[in-house]
């Protein structure tokens, strides 16, 4: 039923119509969420060569095409073709839409989670200070010895916890807490490199940075809720065993679930739908396979 669709647009609209590559590429999505890669790899090849020949090389819904590519390849373990697509991307993105643009940090993100799976956790981790970086200078300016980005706080804290001498670990951060939703930036986003550098931090040994990065973001996501409550939107459910929302930390040697990173998953639109026409080819794709549009 699905290739009837797909031979039905191609019929009617030509094999390099934009339209075709929306479908394929959604085709390739829905296989990718069941886990056939296999399956969705060439469709998703295809829609990507057709949005080259119509958009060019350098279009941004090139890039988003080849973030769907790259999380195909991921999830069999092509890293080397994953890296390419993912910088391919980012440059398109940056090139086109500007460093402020919010799929520059996502894709940043895609690219650092493919790193940390292949063991590559310093250029993993330099792709997550630049991203908090661009959200800190957005707000607050160019960085200098007092006016430093989350993440120099965090180090600094990990290079003073024994020093009795200093008091840097005793020096407030907790409006960092939330400087990032005021940021032009696009906050989940930040959120998750918050969670996804402290989880890198906790690998690597450095808990009192690691702390310092996850308070941040527990406190961001403590906030947003209370701005949800407050605005009449209903909030979200209370963790068990924590008065303010927080989950209760594990020892601060322990890594989460059978050593892996936590918050290092894919999680920032890694995968993207093309919008179509309500009752359209999507949503007949979806009501094929038995589910919601």
């Amino acid at each position: 039923m699905l290739n009837d669709a797909l031979a039905i647009r191609e019929k009617t609209l030509g094999e390099n119509h934009p339209a075709v590559a929306a479908t394929l590429n959604n085709l390739a999505v829905l296989y990718g969420k069941r886990g056939k890669y296999k399956d969705a790899e060439p469709l998703c090849k295809r829609a990507l060569e057709i949005r080259e020949k119509v958009l060019g090389s350098d279009h941004p819904d090139v890039a988003k095409q080849l973030n769907n590519l790259a999380l195909l390849c991921q999830n069999q373990g092509k890293y080397e073709e994953v890296e390419k697509y993912y910088q391919r991307a980012l440059s398109i993105y940056e090139s086109k839409l500007g460093q402020d643009d919010s799929n520059v940090a996502k894709t940043k993100n895609n690219l650092a989670s493919a790193y940390l799976k292949q063991g590559k956790y310093k250029d993993a981790e330099i792709l997550y200070k630049q991203v908090l970086t661009r959200a800190h200078e957005k707000e607050f300016g160019s960085i200098d010895d007092k006016n430093k980005p989350i993440w120099q706080v965090a180090e600094e804290r990990e290079e003073n916890k024994n020093n009795p001498d200093s008091n840097i670990t005793e020096v407030p951060y907790g409006e960092y807490g939330g400087w990032h939703k005021a940021a032009k930036a696009d906050s989940p986003t930040v959120t998750t490199t918050l969670k996804n550098l402290g989880a890198l931090y906790r690998r690597q040994g450095k808990y009192e940075a690691a702390e310092t990065l996850e308070d941040c973001a527990l406190r961001s996501r403590k906030d947003a809720m209370e701005a949800a409550n407050a605005g009449g939107k209903s909030g979200g459910a209370r963790t068990p065993g924590s008065a303010d929302g927080r989950k209760p930390r594990s020892g601060s040697k322990e890594l989460a679930g059978n050593g892996r990173q936590r918050g290092s998953r894919e999680s920032l639109d890694s995968v993207q739908y093309d919008e179509e026409q309500p009752g359209g080819i999507k949503t007949k794709i979806f009501h094929a396979l038995g589910l919601n549009s």
